[in-house]
């Protein structure tokens, strides 16, 4: 995928998504679709519509025009449009088959959030379900929104909705009101209504045959039905009932023959549709996170989701999970490169380290903290990270261990590490405190409310931006005893037109470069007495982060206003490459250059409040 790009016949190109995890709620099922050829993973990911690759994971796109949180998705039957409904109650119908997406039609459907949407067989009506206070069910025609029946309207939010693969057309709703209804069409209405299960119905999915379909519930029930009179004709159990916990999904294999369901008792179990009767279970673990939300069978792959949001390629044949999608499920707010590694961590906390390459994520589970991570710094094997709890934490990369844990006095709104002496430096709200090894070795009280920091490469300089009073301050930094002072000559403070949000020195240590709350860009010579350097760099809006790349030749920005700025700090004058939309309607909180490079290509990480992590490269 190529960038709209304002530069001189250079090239930008989106090279890498790695998707964001569904947003999941304990008690609550993730809907899991897949297209009509059993090659593509579709499902909601925070503010995006996310379509996967099911062999490669890595290949993947996402749908980003919703103006409110995308909740449920569906592929029609022919493939070419993809129907994804929001928790304001509108559908977006789009296109699949080109790059842009393009937006076919819109319509508002329900008065609250959608939470499941299936299409009729011949890929001309779409059922939608979910909460309202009047209208909870509806269905309509594609292109033009008009009403084709009328579905029963459950007294509850409706949790799940199921049609039937081919003529005569049928449909099943499952709803909290501990109810499943039948319906005949076309035009749709309710033929039967069904009071078996005591508890909230999670889901209700068709055989591909058409010769029944199967309700499941948090009152640990499978219920299988015949397809086209809507009959009860069996119960799956294992034992008294068919889990031991709520069930939340369900699906079948593509020939019928058998269903997989997915519970909260952590267990995946595969269900003989004939006899009725369980032919495997898979463990998930032990953990509250292993709880099973949703679950798919697309082709030869059977994927069930945690609720950690982790996707779970499941073998029955050998009771084993061969292999796990991780990723996050909040905002990307830290992005450090550690070689080929991107680690990042998210809004709550998460620790991720992602192979560049494949995009494999591997968790940190010793560098999670329990609320949002302020700051990173890679310092040597480890990732040093501060909260908003003001806990600090070291975890070595190569094992996962921890290190020695400590604490800083107040917020740290900004962390600089030095790599060669091993000392941190943090920014905290009153002082600034160096420490080693875990242990404070000095601090300094200031006063004024720091903003981002960095320290020289050669280790005497700390520059600290300050957040109200659009300044930076330059400290004498020693290395040695991790001391700091006022700087002993001038300059010693350095006037910005605006309040700067990051800063750092190129790695030769010959600039110093912030992003800033105002429009402009910040670039100073650090070689020649701290002098500004007039650019002709400006962005549309608020810059929240700032890098250069690892020769120290070009510098890149981003911010709110989704774009990415690169520009050559050694022609300050000539004009930016914008890379628009680097993170479609999202904001960027880190943007990071790779050490990768092969001739005049770069290669740019990018962080956002998408939930997503993207690679991009660039000609330059």
């Amino acid at each position: 995928q190529h960038y709209f790009i304002q530069s001189n016949l250079r090239m930008a190109s989106l090279k890498h998504i790695f998707a964001p995890l569904p947003v999941t709620v304990r008690g609550e099922n993730v809907h899991l679709q897949t297209d009509p050829k059993h090659e593509k993973l579709l499902y909601c990911g925070g503010p995006a519509v996310v379509v996967r690759d099911l062999k490669n994971p890595l290949i993947c796109y996402t749908y980003t025009e919703h103006s409110k949180t995308p909740t449920a998705a569906c592929f029609a039957p022919s493939g070419f449009y993809v129907c994804s409904g929001d928790a304001g109650g509108k559908v977006k119908i789009w296109d699949t088959t080109q790059e842009t997406h393009l937006c076919k039609c819109e319509f508002d459907v329900l008065g609250g959030a959608i939470k499941d949407i299936c299409w009729s067989p011949d890929s001309n009506r779409i059922l939608v379900v979910g909460s309202g206070r009047n209208q909870r069910t509806h269905c309509f025609m594609w292109d033009s929104g008009t009403s084709c029946g009328s579905l029963a309207n459950h007294s509850k939010d409706v949790n799940a909705v199921a049609h039937s693969p081919a003529r005569p057309f049928r449909a099943a709703t499952a709803s909290e009101d501990f109810s499943v209804r039948f319906h005949t069409g076309v035009p749709y209405k309710c033929d039967k209504i069904f009071d078996h299960h005591s508890n909230f119905v999670n889901s209700v999915r068709y055989s591909p045959t058409g010769a029944n379909f199967c309700s499941v519930s948090s009152d640990r029930k499978a219920l299988l039905y015949d397809g086209k009179t809507g009959e009860l004709v069996g119960e799956f159990k294992d034992g008294e009932t068919a889990h031991k916990g709520g069930i939340m999904a369900v699906s079948y294999s593509p020939d019928g023959a058998q269903l997989m369901t997915a519970s909260a008792d952590k267990t995946v179990k595969l269900w003989d549709v004939e006899e009725n009767k369980c032919v495997t279970t898979i463990a998930m673990g032990q953990e509250l996170n292993d709880q099973q939300l949703g679950c798919l069978w697309a082709g030869d792959y059977k994927v069930s989701v945690s609720l950690s949001g982790c996707f779970n390629y499941l073998d029955f044949s050998s009771h084993e999970i061969v292999k796990v999608i991780n990723g996050h499920q909040k905002s990307v707010e830290t992005m450090e490169i550690s070689g080929k590694d991107i680690v990042t961590t998210s809004f709550d906390g998460r620790a991720a380290v992602w192979d560049s390459t494949s995009g494999d994520a591997n968790y940190l589970h010793a560098a999670c903290h329990k609320n949002k991570v302020t700051a990173t710094k890679i310092l040597g094997d480890s990732l040093v990270s501060v909260d908003i709890d003001n806990k600090v934490l070291r975890t070595s990369l190569s094992t996962g261990n921890a290190g020695k844990s400590a604490s800083v006095p107040s917020n740290a709104a900004s962390l600089s590490v030095h790599q060669a002496s091993g000392i941190e430096v943090y920014a905290c709200d009153d002082q600034l405190v160096s420490m080693k090894n875990g242990d404070t070795i000095h601090s300094m009280k200031i006063d004024y409310t720091p903003n981002g920091s960095a320290i020289s490469p050669c280790g005497t300089i700390l520059a600290v931006g300050a957040k109200e009073d659009h300044k930076i301050y330059l400290y004498d930094f020693d290395i040695g005893t991790g001391s700091i002072a006022p700087k002993s000559s001038q300059p010693n403070v350095i006037n910005l037109s605006s309040p700067c949000t990051e800063i750092t020195f190129s790695p030769d240590g010959a600039f110093l470069a912030g992003a800033m709350c105002g429009r402009n860009v910040t670039l100073i010579d650090a070689q020649n007495s701290f002098k500004p350097i007039v650019t002709c760099v400006s962005a549309n809006s608020k810059t929240l982060t700032c890098s250069f790349s690892h020769d120290s030749k070009f510098l890149a920005l981003a911010g709110i206003d989704s774009n990415i700025l690169i520009f050559n700090v050694t022609q300050p004058m000539d004009s930016p490459i914008k890379i628009l939309r680097a993170h479609p309607l999202a904001t960027i909180n880190k943007v990071r250059w790779l050490n990768s490079q092969e001739g005049n290509k770069y290669t740019i990480a990018s962080t956002g409040s998408d939930f997503q992590v993207r690679i991009h490269e660039v000609e330059i």
